[in-house]
């Protein structure tokens, strides 16, 4: 177990040495304080900076207010489960959360939160390798002390005196030596471990920030891509609708000039082929069904970038993402509905009451009232 701290009091110290059922105990000590897993933010300041959850810090910072202890790190905790979060998270039991940041606020799109994202991704770097840094410059002048410390006691004067308080003297030095070079070796491995922290961090956020940046810029070309289609075929279906006007104005103005002729004429003849203004009419009618398609196309292209374009705002902010009506109706018409379907959420439902955990206990809800008006909707 980790020492002793007062809630929310700076971590001070030498830092604990973690084991697994230390990391275990943590871990639901977090549950039974904040309701919910832990996450990678959580037990990585660099990680919720760059994803722009500070509340995360906060909370990681101020420490276990169950016990007053401090939580560990993501490396830590890892270095207990073979490297991986989710197993420490499992053998806590509990079942880890999916994928993918979460916050508080919703999602801003804007030019100015995207910059203000992208600072932060800089400013996290800049911070994890600021940090490497001092950790170096730190063990650099431990370990310059520490030989220091090593010569001091290899020129220690090892001479036989009579003089048995001299003696007493010269051994309380030596000792008092050993124990320097002691602590220094100590501090110097501290180091060394925070020094390995920080470059994993620095690598991480570097990472993040660079996979991040690839797809907004990617989204971001999708979607001017598809709003110039749309754009185009929206012009050229304008051309066609007014093409189909004239040739309607014209085909219009051949059957009054055909009405006026069987009027004054006393025996007419019957004329089998096509007249010029209906083909024009049916080419216009074809253009006109072409641009409609290909600007439903564009549309459905439009549409798809501005989801990815979405989905990676909300990768980077970590606000949930709310489907539009089109989708919820999507998903019901294609998802299975019925009886049965119920059923199952029914079951899940019993079961998590018998577990009695809130979250469980939401989801099955949830499951139930989703099943029902699917079952609705499809009467």
């Amino acid at each position: 177990m980790s020492p002793v701290q007062i809630a929310g009091a700076p971590r001070r110290g030498k830092a604990p040495q973690w084991t697994p059922e230390s990391v275990i105990t943590e871990i639901q000590h977090f549950v039974e304080a904040h309701g919910e897993v832990p996450r990678l933010a959580d037990f990585n300041p660099g990680q919720a900076k760059i994803t722009g959850q500070v509340w995360r810090i906060e909370r990681y910072r101020a420490g276990c207010p169950v016990c007053g202890s401090a939580y560990p790190s993501a490396n830590a905790a890892r270095r207990c489960f073979d490297g991986s979060l989710e197993r420490a998270i499992r053998a806590a039991g509990f079942e880890p959360a999916k994928r993918g940041p979460r916050r508080r606020t919703e999602v801003d799109l804007s030019e100015r939160a995207t910059q203000r994202l992208e600072h932060d991704a800089r400013v996290a770097v800049d911070a994890a390798l600021a940090r490497a840094a001092e950790a170096e410059t730190r063990a650099e002048r431990l370990a310059t002390q520490l030989e220091r410390a090593r010569l001091r006691a290899e020129a220690a004067p090892k001479v036989k005196t009579k003089i048995v308080r001299e003696r007493v003297a010269d051994a309380g030095a030596l000792a008092r030596v050993q124990r320097g070079r002691e602590a220094a070796e100590a501090r110097a491995v501290a180091l060394k471990a925070e020094l390995a922290e920080a470059r994993m961090d620095a690598a991480e956020a570097r990472r993040t920030a660079a996979k991040l940046a690839s797809r907004l810029e990617r989204a971001e070309a999708t979607i001017s891509d598809a709003r110039a289609a749309k754009r185009g075929l929206g012009a050229e279906l304008a051309e066609a609708q007014a093409a189909i006007a004239g040739a309607l104005e014209r085909a219009e103005a051949a059957e009054a000039r055909i009405a006026g002729a069987l009027q004054s004429t006393v025996r007419v003849e019957r004329v089998v082929e096509a007249s010029p203004e209906q083909e024009i009419v049916d080419e216009a009618l074809s253009r006109a069904r072409v641009a409609e398609d290909a600007a439903r196309r564009a549309e459905s292209r439009a549409d798809r970038a501005e989801r990815e374009y979405a989905e990676v705002a909300v990768a980077a902010t970590g606000a949930p993402r709310k489907l539009t009506a089109a989708e919820i109706d999507a998903l019901r018409a294609e998802g299975p509905a019925g009886p049965a379907l119920l059923a199952d959420a029914l079951k899940a439902l019993g079961t998590a009451r018998r577990t009695d955990n809130r979250m469980k206990l939401e989801e099955a809800l949830a499951q139930v009232a989703s099943a029902a008006v699917t079952w609705r909707d499809r009467l």
